[in-house]
């Protein structure tokens, strides 16, 4: 019989890729036309207005995804309270994501007040550029945060047991996890994608354990 574990790992893993495609899809609406932080209220004001529809439509689905992503973290906990014993940095790790949780519900419904206002004639340049920019700093440097936080509890759980990665992934996490901390945080977005990415399909490729008669764990054909 297949173990509860593996369960969790494959339900984690296909969260994770969920999270990555809603995401994804959600950002590739609109973001190509984004002006860059600090632009002009101007160019912020025809942004809104002429992204409006497609601001709400990839917000809605970026708003999807953070329920994926609270389930991918919920079983990110459980495997690394698994290979852990305790449970500090696992909780650690999902207080990191529950921050990033935050940070991009803010970025989203604020971004979409933008494109909503915009979409009635009533979007002035000063609302318009001070919902751009709260909006930019929160879905940048606050989920910033939130990501380091979730990277550095791994990383450390990884160095304690040494059987969740190799000991240069968990090094490689250490110094991702600190870089979200500073402005490269800004630059970061899609390397973190791909890290989800690769760390949902590992969970999905997981080798099929059983449980014996004696209760220990075997792998099928051995």
């Amino acid at each position: 019989m297949e173990e509860p574990r593996l369960s969790v790992r494959r339900v984690t893993g296909l969260a994770g890729l969920g999270t990555v495609v809603l995401f994804g899809v959600g950002n590739a609406l609109w973001a190509f036309d984004q002006p860059d932080g600090g632009a002009s209220a101007r160019e912020i004001v025809a942004f809104y207005a002429s992204d409006s529809g497609w601001i709400v439509a990839g917000a809605s689905l970026s708003l999807l995804s953070t329920a994926l992503f609270v389930l991918f973290a919920s079983g990110l906990r459980a495997i690394l309270r698994e290979h852990e014993g305790d449970d500090l940095f696992a909780t650690v790790a999902f207080g990191g994501a529950l921050l990033v949780v935050a940070a991009g519900l803010g970025a989203e419904t604020i971004n979409m007040v933008g494109a909503l206002r915009a979409d009635d004639g009533s979007l002035t340049p000063q609302l318009g550029r001070a919902l751009f920019e709260i909006s930019y700093v929160l879905g940048y440097n606050g989920a910033g945060v939130g990501i380091g936080i979730l990277l550095l509890a791994t990383a450390a759980v990884a160095l304690r047991a040494r059987d969740l990665m190799p000991v240069w992934a968990a090094l490689l996490l250490l110094i991702a996890g600190l870089a979200f901390f500073t402005p490269l945080s800004r630059l970061l977005l899609v390397p973190s994608l791909l890290l989800l990415i690769a760390a949902s399909v590992r969970l999905l490729r997981a080798p099929t354990t059983e449980r014996s008669v004696d209760g220990t764990r075997t792998t099928p054909g051995k």
